[in-house]
């Protein structure tokens, strides 16, 4: 697939920006669903509205001569109100939505559908009856499965990716406060724990989705992609202070103490974060398709960090 044109859903949230302008600079042509009023065309990459999405969305005029598409759009870092309302919000939105999307894709004649997962769906799917599963991680394996069957329906090329954390210039969420709290020389009491996480940054989980869209062997495989050798959350806050070029100040702090604190601050999830394990299985994606991260740790760090570090310069 060679300068095809691309659908790319949520192409103004963190991941979808980064997709578009990747795709663009490799040359794709690129169509951009958002969810309020579409901007203006920019640099190749052409935006529709898709408004909410559910299951009774009308995707068909956006995908109109696409040959693939990149489903990023979805619901997360949502609190939710209830389980059950919770679950249903979620489902609708990430399961039924996708589904839709992928039915009305093969519908149309679009060849490959690359679904934007999480490695929460892994674990989910991994350890079935943990007691922490929420509406999100079980709504990403739901859609996962529905994908699936639709791909062996239709003969669509389903491609699923789960990425661990993702990173870089404008992230949100924890990543930006950690990075604050850095930045700020403010203290962390992150330096007890010794836990085992994946990581990516947010340009090679786009040069992942290039090589998910474009290796022949890459349809029908569930793909957990990272920058490499998981690291603990010390090491990446290290790796935060390493790429502002400033000393990150951890203090020792019992693990359990900091899930107690970050809970009591009501960022359950947060907590589970920051001290518990959670390791990408990347030996398929690099054993199928050949990928590795172009950039290691340290260089993603520089290269998140770069602007920033240019405008204090100045």
């Amino acid at each position: 697939m060679q300068s095809g044109l691309i659908l790319v859903t949520g192409a103004n949230g963190f991941v979808g920006r980064h997709v578009c302008r990747f795709l663009v600079e490799r040359g794709y042509g690129v169509r951009g669903t958002v969810r309020g009023p579409a901007p203006e065309p920019e640099d190749g990459i052409e935006y529709a509205t898709s408004g909410d999405i559910g299951p009774e969305t009308d995707w068909r005029s956006h995908l109109e001569q696409v040959e693939a598409v990149v489903h990023a759009a979805g619901r997360a870092h949502v609190r939710p109100v209830g389980d059950a309302e919770a679950m249903a919000a979620y489902r609708r939105i990430n399961a039924e939505a996708s589904v839709r999307l992928a039915r009305q894709s093969a519908d149309i004649g679009v060849r490959r559908f690359v679904f934007l997962s999480s490695i929460k769906a892994g674990e989910a799917e991994r350890h079935p009856s943990a007691p922490d599963l929420g509406p999100y991680e079980l709504s990403k394996l739901e859609a996962e499965r529905a994908l699936s069957e639709v791909a062996q329906e239709t003969g669509l090329e389903l491609v699923v990716l789960r990425p661990p954390l993702v990173y870089g210039p404008d992230a949100a969420a924890n990543f930006a406060l950690l990075a604050r709290a850095v930045a700020k020389g403010l203290p962390l009491p992150l330096g007890s724990i010794r836990n085992r996480r994946s990581f990516i940054y947010v340009g090679n989980l786009c040069s992942a989705i290039m090589a998910c869209l474009e290796h022949p062997q890459a349809p029908g495989g569930v793909f957990e992609p990272s920058d490499g050798p998981a690291v603990s959350t010390p090491e990446f806050v290290r790796a935060i202070g390493r790429g502002l070029g400033r000393p990150a100040r951890l203090l020792p702090c019992p693990p359990a103490l900091v899930r107690a604190l970050v809970r009591a601050l009501g960022r359950g999830a947060a907590a589970e974060s920051l001290t518990r394990d959670l390791v990408a299985e990347d030996g398929p994606i690099h054993d199928r398709l050949g990928w590795q991260a172009p950039l290691s740790l340290d260089q993603a760090m520089a290269a998140t960090f770069a602007a920033r570090t240019a405008a204090e310069a100045s």
